[in-house]
C-alpha cells in the first residue's frame, strides 16, 4: 500500500502492478486509478467541466461515443493529470497513430466542451473584427456628412445636370421648332412666334412702305389661352412637367427668346438663373423671388 496524492485530496490504495498494464484497456486502467482514490465519475466529471457521460464511455472503452479519437485522447489525459498517474500507457491503448502533446490536448478538449455553447460572429472574444468596425465608422460618416449638407450644394447639383441634359437636347429641339407649321397648335405645345424668311428682293416689295429703320419690335404677348409665359432676359434654363409626369418643356431659352405654352394642370415648373426671366400666369405678372432658393433655381406649381 503507497499513499497517492491528487487534485481530489490524498488517498491509501494499492499501486498498479506493472504487469497487468498489458492485460488492461485504456478504460480499465482509467477506472481502476479512480477506484483508487475513491471517487465518483460525477466528481471527476464535475473537476473537468465534462458530462459524466463522457468519463463512463471513456472508461467503458466505447471511443464512438465520443466525438472523434483526439477528444477521447484529450480527455484521458486530462483524467491522468487529475489523478496523478502516467498518460503515457492509457494514451497508448488509445487509437491514434500519433501521441498529442499536452497542449494539444487541451485545446481540443476544450472546443469540443465548448460545442454546445452559441458562438457570436467577429472575432473569437465575440467582439466584431476590426475590419468591421472600420466599415461601419466610415458609413457613419458619409451618412453624417450627406445629412449635415446644405440643400444648396443638391440645388447646384441638379441645376448642373439639368444643364448638361437640356444643351444635349437642344439642338433636336430647336430643329423640331423651326420644322414646325406655322398652324395654330394644341394646347400643351410650345408657341413660339416665328418671322418668315424671304429673300431681300421679295421682302422689299411685299412692304414698300415699311420704314428701313426703327424701334426693335416688343416680344408678342402670349395667347389669352395660355397659362405660362417665359421672357428670357439672358440665358436661363426651363423644365414645365403637367399632370401625368409629360414634360412640356425641357431646355435653355436664350436671351430675349418668349415662350408660352399650356397643359394639364397642375404645371410643375422648374427655373434655372430666375432673376433672369419674366414670368406670367394666366396673363399676369408672377414674382419669382419667394419661390427662388439657393443657387437661384425657382420652384412653384400652377394649380387648376
Amino acid at each position: 500500500m503507497i499513499e497517492r496524492a491528487s487534485e481530489f485530496g490524498a488517498s491509501s490504495a494499492a499501486p498498479l502492478v506493472a504487469a497487468d498494464r498489458a492485460h488492461m484497456s485504456a478504460g480499465d486502467m482509467l477506472r481502476e486509478a479512480r477506484e483508487a482514490h475513491g471517487l465518483h465519475i460525477e466528481m471527476v466529471a464535475a473537476a473537468l467541466k465534462v458530462p459524466p457521460q463522457k468519463i463512463q464511455a471513456l472508461e467503458d472503452d466505447d471511443i464512438e461515443a465520443l466525438p472523434d479519437p483526439v477528444f477521447a485522447r484529450a480527455l484521458a489525459a486530462s483524467v491522468c493529470r487529475a489523478l496523478r498517474i502516467d498518460p503515457a500507457p492509457v494514451l497508448a491503448k488509445l487509437p491514434g497513430a500519433l501521441r498529442p502533446g499536452l497542449a494539444e490536448a487541451d485545446k481540443s478538449m476544450g472546443s469540443h466542451i465548448r460545442e454546445g455553447a452559441p458562438r457570436s460572429g467577429g472575432t473569437a472574444s465575440g467582439r466584431p473584427s476590426r475590419t468591421a468596425l472600420i466599415v461601419v465608422a466610415l458609413l457613419l460618416v458619409a451618412a453624417g456628412a450627406l445629412f449635415l449638407m446644405p440643400q444648396t450644394v443638391f440645388d447646384q447639383v441638379g441645376a448642373a445636370f439639368t444643364r448638361m441634359t437640356a444643351s444635349s437636347t437642344s439642338g433636336s429641339a430647336g430643329g423640331a421648332d423651326e420644322a414646325a407649321p406655322s398652324a395654330a397648335a394644341p394646347p400643351g405645345t410650345v408657341v413660339e412666334p416665328v418671322a418668315p424668311s424671304l429673300p431681300p428682293a421679295e421682302s422689299a416689295a411685299a412692304s414698300p412702305a415699311a420704314p428701313s429703320a426703327g424701334p426693335a419690335p416688343e416680344p408678342a404677348a402670349p395667347a389669352s389661352n395660355d397659362v405660362l409665359s417665359f421672357t428670357a432676359r439672358a440665358e436661363v434654363w426651363v423644365t414645365v412637367t403637367e399632370a401625368g409626369g409629360k414634360q412640356l418643356l425641357r431646355r435653355t431659352l436664350l436671351a430675349g427668346e418668349t415662350v408660352a405654352l399650356s397643359g394639364a394642370l397642375p404645371l410643375a415648373v422648374v427655373v434655372g438663373r430666375a432673376s433672369s426671366v419674366d414670368v406670367q400666369v394666366r396673363g399676369q405678372p408672377f414674382d419669382l423671388a419667394p419661390v427662388t432658393r439657393g443657387g437661384g433655381v425657382a420652384r412653384f406649381e400652377v394649380k387648376p
